[in-house]
């Protein structure tokens, strides 16, 4: 399994996807909010979020456990451009590889398997013998 998918038109839209990404991080970066420590800023990544479901909803969930245990342990708060940073990371990552390596992988899978089921039944059809 390679990260850069076989074929020409699923790598064009990989490559808008992560473009599409990035913008989302450029926009997080450059609100005003971002400064002031203000969370607002990080409405910038909802797009992502839902570019990203389902798994992105695991890993935001996750950066959320892990603040917490930060919290709870430390009494640690990271900032909110640490916290921007690792959601969009997080987002990204797991997007696409949910969409540009596992879900490929698991249809490559379906097909085989198909496959090999219509051999079997093709195989157990025998024509009947010439008289």
């Amino acid at each position: 399994m390679t990260p850069v998918p076989r074929h020409r038109i699923v790598r064009y839209v990989a490559v808008a996807w992560l473009l599409a990404a990035f913008a989302m991080l450029a926009a997080m970066l450059l609100r005003p909010e971002l400064q002031g420590d203000g969370r607002r800023a990080l409405s910038s990544l909802v797009p992502l979020y839902f570019l990203s479901l389902p798994l992105g909803h695991a890993g935001l969930m996750a950066v959320n456990r892990l603040k917490l245990e930060l919290y709870l342990s430390n009494e640690f708060v990271p900032g909110v451009l640490t916290e921007g940073l690792l959601l969009w990371t997080v987002l990204t990552v797991l997007g696409y590889v949910q969409w540009f390596l596992l879900v490929p992988w698991i249809c490559r899978g379906i097909q085989h398997l198909g496959r090999a089921h219509a051999a079997r039944r093709l195989s157990a059809v025998k024509p009947p013998p010439p008289h």
